[in-house]
């Protein structure tokens, strides 16, 4: 299923709480930016509950987390974009590859994504070099 039909199950209010938490869970493992559970207990610290989503979380710690890790995965989306627009302006340049430093940026472990960061061209170590000299 979609992101939006199991956010959609998360958030109707007919569907019994274990479900919306499983549904949670799974959304948990599409987006996981720290991780599954360290996801999770970021989820549970955001939402005030200070554990992982399970007993004792109401509908209302649900849906707040749910809003939470979608914010989560637009800007990290939003990244994606960036940075894939910025890699078709280079490969024009016949700039094939992407620097190590831009690969490990697209891969950092970050809640929320910095999209104006993705827009910016890391240097190379061999484009260091040179500018130290």
């Amino acid at each position: 299923m979609s992101w939006a039909v199991v956010a959609r199950r998360v958030r109707d209010p007919h569907v019994p709480l274990p479900y919306r938490l499983s549904a949670l869970r799974s959304l948990v493992n599409r987006h996981h930016p720290l991780g599954f559970g360290g996801t999770q207990q970021h989820l549970g610290d955001l939402v005030g509950t200070s554990r992982p989503p399970g007993p004792g979380w109401t509908g209302d710690d649900v849906l707040a987390a749910l809003d939470v890790l979608e914010e989560s995965r637009a800007s990290r989306l939003r990244y994606a974009e960036a940075f894939a627009e910025r890699r078709r302006q280079e490969k024009a340049e016949h700039r094939r590859q992407p620097t190590r430093a831009d690969v490990d940026a697209l891969r950092r472990a970050e809640w929320v994504k910095d999209v104006d960061e993705a827009s910016v061209r890391h240097a190379s170590v061999r484009e260091r070099r040179r500018t130290s000299r």
